[in-house]
């Protein structure tokens, strides 16, 4: 019993590498001047046609809706999808070997969670090219956008879209079924397994893929209206003074003035933070580089939380405000010493 689930477990991780021989998801249109249709095929690490011109083909038909070019160079996740495809079937192939079944568990989950987060990743792109037209198009169709289905058919104009998946997801999905069995059989056998601490070492070296995904450091859209400012609790309502912070490990805050995120700082590290972003007064709801930006207080423009503080990309925008209404002009390294001395 003992050596059929570790059997399980490698086969599980062998399959993966079927990930690198087929693809895994499917899109066909089909139309009059198609009617044997056109399908493009997405892998790991490409992107490719049922013939050599099908990608331009479709990036022909792209251009005429104002949809972008769809170019695999340019799709980040093709670059790193097969180092922790890989990783994973190198750590699963590990795990059947040494044998500790709780890591059948572990590494199920994680794959079967990377899984959904690649399914997630795939429909955000699908939005992305099928909403964010070019204003440029050659046929435009007021409030049509071309985002293909995430699963099942779809009419696009004159297409009838389908998207299915292909081998490599049902390829994943077994690992997943097999590697859950694996864990379960080990699990009747001996129901009080103990992780020892190269188990928890192993683990950890299991999850580094998804944390290297979730943990990404970056801004993140500021919900005005409904977000509430981490530092006065207030909700985020102005969308030219709130202010973002991002640490080191990716989290975000959100603060309704730029005076809550000074104020915030005065009692915590900068260091413990990589992103310092603020709106730009100019242009609401667009986070600038706040150690970049020029600041002003001015009592002809009121912020929030009464600091009349406002940040701008452009200081020759903000010094006709100094010049119109009074105010005073600081950078980013003088507005914290200002604060620091109130």
């Amino acid at each position: 019993m003992k050596k059929f689930d570790n059997i399980l477990m490698l086969l599980a991780a062998l399959l993966l590498l079927l990930l690198f021989v087929f693809p895994i998801w499917q899109i066909t249109l089909i139309a009059p001047q198609y009617p044997d249709g056109i399908s493009l095929y997405i892998w790991i690490n490409q992107i490719t046609g049922d013939s050599p011109s099908t990608l331009q083909n479709i990036n022909i038909l792209n251009h005429y809706v104002g949809m972008k070019f769809i170019e695999p160079d340019a799709i980040p996740e093709l670059s790193y999808f097969p180092y922790i495809i890989g990783g994973m079937s190198i750590a699963g192939i590990v795990i059947a070997i040494w044998g500790k079944r709780i890591l059948y568990l572990i590494w199920s989950s994680v794959l079967g969670i990377l899984g959904l987060l690649g399914i997630y990743d795939f429909y955000l792109w699908e939005y992305d090219y099928g909403h964010n037209l070019s204003p440029e198009a050659p046929i435009k169709v007021p409030g049509m956008a071309y985002q293909p289905p995430l699963f099942g058919e779809k009419y696009l104009l004159n297409f009838l879209a389908k998207s299915y998946p292909e081998l490599g997801t049902y390829f994943m999905f077994i690992a997943i079924l097999l590697a859950f069995t694996a864990f379960f059989i080990g699990r009747r056998r001996n129901k009080k397994i103990k992780a020892g601490i190269k188990a928890t070492q192993l683990a950890a070296i299991l999850t580094l893929p998804l944390t290297i995904v979730s943990c990404e450091i970056k801004q993140a859209p500021i919900n005005y209206g409904s977000d509430a400012c981490h530092y006065c609790k207030m909700t985020i309502v102005d969308p030219q003074h709130a202010a973002e912070l991002v640490n080191n490990n990716g989290k975000v805050f959100k603060y309704d003035a730029i005076e809550c995120m000074v104020n915030f700082l005065q009692n915590n590290s900068t260091s413990d933070y990589t992103l310092f972003l603020v709106n730009d007064y100019q242009n609401p709801k667009k986070l600038i580089d706040a150690k970049n930006a020029n600041y002003v207080i001015s009592p002809a423009i009121s912020s929030p939380m009464g600091a009349n503080l406002s940040a701008f990309s452009e200081r020759t925008e903000m010094d006709k405000i100094i010049k119109d209404a009074g105010g005073t002009y600081y950078t980013w390294e003088q507005l914290k010493n200002y604060f620091k001395n109130q």
